[in-house]
Protein backbone atom coordinates (compact mmCIF):
# COMPACT_ATOMS: atom_id res chain seq x y z
CA UNK A 1 0.00 0.00 0.00
CA UNK A 2 2.87 2.56 0.76
CA UNK A 3 4.48 1.22 -2.40
CA UNK A 4 1.37 1.92 -4.46
CA UNK A 5 1.16 5.56 -2.88
CA UNK A 6 4.32 6.34 -3.64
CA UNK A 7 4.22 5.16 -7.04
CA UNK A 8 1.17 7.29 -7.62
CA UNK A 9 2.76 10.64 -6.00
CA UNK A 10 5.68 10.56 -8.34
CA UNK A 11 3.28 10.07 -11.40
CA UNK A 12 1.50 12.67 -10.91
CA UNK A 13 5.01 14.54 -9.73
CA UNK A 14 6.74 13.53 -13.10
CA UNK A 15 3.42 14.48 -14.95
CA UNK A 16 3.30 18.39 -13.69
CA UNK A 17 7.25 18.83 -13.24
CA UNK A 18 7.60 19.46 -17.10
CA UNK A 19 4.44 21.94 -16.75
CA UNK A 20 6.03 23.77 -13.73
CA UNK A 21 9.31 24.29 -15.67
CA UNK A 22 7.74 26.18 -18.10
CA UNK A 23 5.86 28.35 -15.81
CA UNK A 24 9.31 29.12 -14.43
CA UNK A 25 10.42 30.17 -17.62
CA UNK A 26 7.71 32.80 -18.20
CA UNK A 27 9.10 36.26 -16.54
CA UNK A 28 11.61 37.43 -13.77
CA UNK A 29 9.39 37.15 -10.29
CA UNK A 30 8.18 39.94 -8.24
CA UNK A 31 8.18 43.63 -8.94
CA UNK A 32 11.08 43.56 -11.22
CA UNK A 33 10.61 46.92 -12.95
CA UNK A 34 11.57 48.40 -9.63
CA UNK A 35 14.96 46.73 -9.12
CA UNK A 36 17.57 49.34 -9.99
CA UNK A 37 19.52 47.47 -12.90
CA UNK A 38 16.23 46.43 -14.85
CA UNK A 39 14.87 49.47 -14.64
CA UNK A 40 17.61 51.06 -15.98
CA UNK A 41 17.91 49.01 -19.35
CA UNK A 42 13.80 49.36 -19.49
CA UNK A 43 13.68 53.43 -18.50
CA UNK A 44 9.82 52.76 -17.70
CA UNK A 45 8.00 56.31 -17.06
CA UNK A 46 6.16 56.75 -13.22
CA UNK A 47 2.72 56.29 -15.39
CA UNK A 48 4.57 52.88 -16.60
CA UNK A 49 5.40 52.20 -13.04
CA UNK A 50 2.06 52.38 -11.62
CA UNK A 51 0.29 50.45 -15.08
CA UNK A 52 2.86 47.15 -13.54
CA UNK A 53 2.16 47.96 -10.15
CA UNK A 54 -1.60 47.79 -10.53
CA UNK A 55 -0.97 44.66 -13.01
CA UNK A 56 1.19 43.04 -10.65
CA UNK A 57 -1.37 43.00 -7.67
CA UNK A 58 -4.62 42.30 -10.06
CA UNK A 59 -2.66 39.34 -11.68
CA UNK A 60 -1.12 38.27 -8.42
CA UNK A 61 -4.35 37.69 -6.71
CA UNK A 62 -6.34 35.77 -9.54
CA UNK A 63 -2.59 34.04 -8.91
CA UNK A 64 -2.72 33.00 -5.59
CA UNK A 65 -6.58 31.89 -5.96
CA UNK A 66 -5.48 29.35 -8.99
CA UNK A 67 -2.43 28.14 -7.50
CA UNK A 68 -4.98 27.18 -4.61
CA UNK A 69 -7.38 25.30 -6.74
CA UNK A 70 -4.20 23.83 -8.57
CA UNK A 71 -3.22 22.31 -5.18
CA UNK A 72 -6.89 21.29 -4.13
CA UNK A 73 -7.29 19.57 -7.71
CA UNK A 74 -4.13 17.81 -7.52
CA UNK A 75 -5.13 16.69 -3.27
CA UNK A 76 -8.34 15.64 -4.67
CA UNK A 77 -6.32 13.32 -7.43
CA UNK A 78 -4.11 12.14 -5.32
CA UNK A 79 -6.45 10.98 -3.10
CA UNK A 80 -8.62 8.88 -6.01
CA UNK A 81 -5.72 7.30 -7.15
CA UNK A 82 -4.93 5.66 -3.10
CA UNK A 83 -8.66 4.52 -3.04
CA UNK A 84 -9.64 1.01 -3.56
CA UNK A 85 -10.76 0.01 -6.00
CA UNK A 86 -9.64 2.44 -8.41
CA UNK A 87 -12.51 4.04 -9.99
CA UNK A 88 -11.14 5.37 -13.23
CA UNK A 89 -14.57 7.67 -14.43
CA UNK A 90 -13.36 9.64 -11.18
CA UNK A 91 -10.15 9.58 -11.46
CA UNK A 92 -10.14 10.42 -14.97
CA UNK A 93 -13.08 13.73 -13.93
CA UNK A 94 -10.77 14.65 -11.63
CA UNK A 95 -7.61 14.73 -13.76
CA UNK A 96 -9.60 16.48 -16.00
CA UNK A 97 -10.67 19.37 -12.91
CA UNK A 98 -6.94 19.41 -12.15
CA UNK A 99 -6.20 20.52 -16.25
CA UNK A 100 -8.25 22.85 -15.84
CA UNK A 101 -7.25 24.70 -13.35
CA UNK A 102 -3.46 24.10 -14.54
CA UNK A 103 -4.99 25.81 -17.86
CA UNK A 104 -6.35 28.70 -16.07
CA UNK A 105 -3.28 29.06 -14.27
CA UNK A 106 -1.19 29.14 -17.42
CA UNK A 107 -3.56 31.39 -18.60
CA UNK A 108 -3.53 34.09 -16.45
CA UNK A 109 0.41 33.79 -16.62
CA UNK A 110 0.07 34.39 -20.26
CA UNK A 111 -2.43 37.47 -19.49
CA UNK A 112 0.06 38.79 -17.35
CA UNK A 113 2.99 38.63 -19.70
CA UNK A 114 0.54 40.14 -22.42
CA UNK A 115 -0.30 43.09 -20.27
CA UNK A 116 3.79 43.71 -19.45
CA UNK A 117 3.91 43.86 -23.64
CA UNK A 118 1.48 46.20 -23.90
CA UNK A 119 2.47 48.33 -21.25
CA UNK A 120 6.65 48.28 -22.43
CA UNK A 121 6.07 48.19 -26.35
CA UNK A 122 7.81 45.64 -28.71
CA UNK A 123 11.71 47.01 -28.07
CA UNK A 124 11.80 47.39 -24.29
CA UNK A 125 9.55 43.83 -24.10
CA UNK A 126 12.40 42.35 -26.21
CA UNK A 127 15.06 43.88 -23.84
CA UNK A 128 13.63 42.73 -20.61
CA UNK A 129 13.49 39.17 -22.53
CA UNK A 130 17.13 39.63 -22.66
CA UNK A 131 17.69 40.57 -19.45
CA UNK A 132 15.50 37.89 -18.11
CA UNK A 133 17.54 35.20 -20.15
CA UNK A 134 21.03 36.33 -19.09
CA UNK A 135 19.73 36.19 -15.75
CA UNK A 136 18.53 32.69 -16.05
CA UNK A 137 22.02 31.60 -17.83
CA UNK A 138 23.78 32.71 -14.74
CA UNK A 139 21.12 31.07 -12.45
CA UNK A 140 21.96 28.04 -14.38
CA UNK A 141 25.62 28.06 -14.40
CA UNK A 142 25.50 28.86 -10.59
CA UNK A 143 23.96 25.05 -10.02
Amino acid sequence: MIMRKALNTLLVLAFLAPVCSVFAQGAPAGRWWRRPRIAQALNPSEVEKRKLDDLFVKSRRKLIRLKNRVEKERFELENLLDEEPLDRAAIMEQFRNLDSARSQLAEEKFRFLLGVREILGSDRFERLKEIYMRIRQRRQKGW
